[in-house]
């Protein structure tokens, strides 16, 4: 027997919950939902008063989700989606491949797997609309989980943040310490940790999957601290930054990849190995892939063979 949902709750409802919910905060909401503030507010205000639930702690900082927010969230944004995806199938269907899937993927895939990945899944007949979002790997699996991403091809998580996904390897990408042409550090033999503390360092944010095995290497070398560092995860700042000055990026590999290949950036010779972990497909297990999906994922699959 179909249990029938509460006639007042409205897609807009729905919608508005999960903007706000995903941290844009009711303003950035109404701006990506192209509605006023007051209506987003006045939207999700409705809802908690339907559901009897508050589902937000507004302060000062924003709007947080409370636990019955986060567990109403689990749910709304799964149905949200694949209502929303049923609807751009009928939309855009052009044959078994047809239809429409959305792609995470980190800043270093994207640029480095995804062009070749789309033009073997278009030979191989891929209709459907694609969209493929880059960012951090933490903000790729919770997009995946609101079922807001179809696939994330990104890092393998703690097993915490992997619950209800599913993890297939596809390579292991190094750390690499780079610098500019000349540098005193790349024109030697191998340096340790301690030699290469001297200069100014550029890591990933402390949030980055890759830092605590940077923070590790250095602790194993006798170094508890880095004092002179600047942290970005922004490729084009590091890039500009390093080449214009004496500092050492530690970086995974597919970021410079390019950069090394056309000498604007070298490695430095370093004493030790650093490994940035396994870079894989992810997907919701309990969600089979679409015919498009299934293409995407054995273009990705040879792409990733062919590094």
């Amino acid at each position: 027997m179909v249990r029938m949902i509460d006639g007042r709750i409205k897609l807009r409802h729905i919608a508005c919950f999960l903007e706000v919910g995903a941290g844009a905060g009711f303003g950035r909401a109404g701006v990506s939902l192209h509605l006023t503030q007051p209506a987003v507010s006045r939207a999700i205000a409705e809802l908690e008063e339907i559901l009897g639930v508050c589902l937000f702690e507004r302060g000062r900082g924003g709007a947080a989700l409370t636990q019955q927010g986060e567990a109403f969230r689990a749910h709304a944004g799964t149905a949200y989606a694949e209502l929303q995806r049923g609807i751009d199938t009928l939309r855009n269907a052009g044959g078994p491949a047809g239809g429409a899937f959305s792609i995470g993927a980190l800043p270093t895939v994207a640029a480095r797997i995804m062009p070749q990945a789309m033009l073997r899944a278009k030979a191989l007949g891929l209709a459907a609309a694609v969209t493929i979002d880059a960012g951090p790997n933490g903000w790729l699996l919770d997009q995946l989980k609101q079922s807001r991403l179809d696939l994330v091809v990104g890092r393998l998580a703690e097993p915490q943040a992997m619950l209800g996904l599913a993890f297939e390897h596809l390579y292991s990408e190094p750390i690499v310490f780079v610098t500019r042409p000349g540098h005193p550090l790349a024109i030697g033999q191998s340096v340790g940790m301690a030699e290469i503390a001297r200069y100014t360092l550029l890591v990933p944010s402390k949030g980055s999957i890759i830092r605590p095995e940077i923070d590790r290497l250095f602790i194993l070398e006798g170094i508890a601290r880095v004092d002179d560092a600047i942290e970005t995860v922004d490729p084009s700042f590091g890039r500009a930054f390093t080449r214009a000055s004496d500092a050492v990026w530690i970086i995974s590999h597919g970021v410079v990849a390019g950069d090394l290949t056309e000498g604007n950036l070298v490695r430095v010779p370093v004493t030790t190995t650093i490994s940035g972990g396994p870079v894989g497909l992810t997907t919701r297990a309990d969600v089979p892939l679409s015919p498009a999906g299934q293409i995407l994922v054995g273009a990705i699959r040879e792409t990733a063979r062919g590094l």
